[in-house]
């Protein structure tokens, strides 16, 4: 063998080494991005979680099931209410962003782009929406989808008080029943 033979037989062998390097490096960036969807998906759970979690408080559940259903709430209510939107809302920013960005599917963004339109659509929270200008609190990619979907005539928003019973003002009501001939207010 000559040394143009071993020469030619070295940058062969360096091709195939670089040829199985990049194919590594390419399953390993396919791996790490694959990681890394799955701890964004993680991490928006969490949050959505501890989110939800915060309707256990009576304050909140009962203030927001008085604001949506717009049942003579009180300012506090209002506020407990609005406070819970506005940060379940912040948490369907980053959602809304990182599917804009490609990290989430369209069923997952479905799924919790549905639950924060249920969460607007009741006509007490809605009314802060658009008259009381919450929707300011939000960029702009959230407001124009929540205000397309709130005003969509052929697919309307099925509100947060109707998918679910416990969260009906009527359900709320009668299972506080008026105490002293004043309206129950939870215990402080």
């Amino acid at each position: 063998m000559t040394i143009t033979d071993l020469g030619a037989l070295g940058e062969l062998f360096s091709s195939v080494l670089t040829l199985v390097t990049l194919v590594y490096l390419a399953v390993q960036v396919r791996l790490n991005t694959a990681q890394q969807k799955l701890e964004e998906l993680i991490s928006i759970q969490h949050g959505q979680n501890e989110v939800i979690r915060q309707l256990h408080d009576p304050r909140i559940f009962g203030g927001y099931v008085r604001t949506a259903a717009d049942r003579n709430p009180t300012i506090e209510d209002r506020g407990t209410t609005f406070a819970w939107v506005v940060q379940y809302l912040n948490h369907f920013q980053v959602v809304h962003e990182l599917y804009r960005k490609g990290s989430l599917d369209e069923e997952q963004y479905q799924l919790w782009a549905g639950f924060a339109v249920a969460i607007v659509a009741p006509p007490g929270v809605r009314r802060w929406w658009g008259e009381e200008d919450g929707r300011l609190a939000f960029h702009s990619g959230v407001r124009d989808f929540i205000d397309r979907r709130l005003q969509d005539p052929e697919n309307p928003p099925v509100p947060l008080t109707e998918m679910w019973q416990q969260f009906s003002g009527d359900a709320w009501e009668a299972a506080r029943p008026e105490v002293g001939g004043a309206r129950y207010s939870e215990p402080r």
